[in-house]
């Protein structure tokens, strides 16, 4: 059995100005857009799960550059009590859907989300109370940051 569920791991794998997303469908729910990432494994640093779940959920391998958040999951989504966004780059493949978010859910789709750019985001990100929110901060963050290289 894997170590503790209570925090999700996940990656805000950026390209340029466009932000990783991968499409999800619940076997019994709706579907939905996510940033990669899970749970830790037992035994596996925080780093090492954002790599290994963006690995299987994208093939690709990313670099951690720095944690990003670390906030309540709000609302409270069932699974998580915490999300930690990790920023990260890409090393090296192609993403594609890979291995689904286990027996309830697949991984259907990849897209690359222009950060900035608000008004192309799918309408149905806009309004998804969950991804919404921690698109906002890490847009906040990207141009924060991107403010002080300048």
């Amino acid at each position: 059995m894997g170590a503790s569920r209570h925090t999700r791991y996940q990656a805000a794998v950026l390209r340029e100005a466009a932000l990783l997303l991968l499409r999800c469908a619940f076997r019994h729910g709706p579907t939905v857009w996510i940033l990669p990432g899970g749970g830790r494994e037992e035994g596996e640093s925080e780093e090492d799960c954002v790599v290994r779940e963006v690995r299987e959920e994208t093939a690709l391998t990313v670099r951690v550059q720095r944690l990003l958040s670390d906030v309540p999951a709000e609302p409270p989504d069932g699974t998580y009590a915490r999300w930690r966004t990790y920023l990260c780059t890409v090393l090296g493949g192609e993403a594609a859907p890979g291995g689904g978010e286990g027996a309830s859910a697949e991984l259907i789709d990849v897209t690359w989300l222009p950060v900035r750019d608000e008004g192309a985001w799918p309408p149905d990100v806009r309004t998804d109370i969950y991804l919404y929110p921690q698109l906002q901060a890490i847009r906040t963050i990207v141009d924060s940051r991107e403010a002080a290289d300048d």
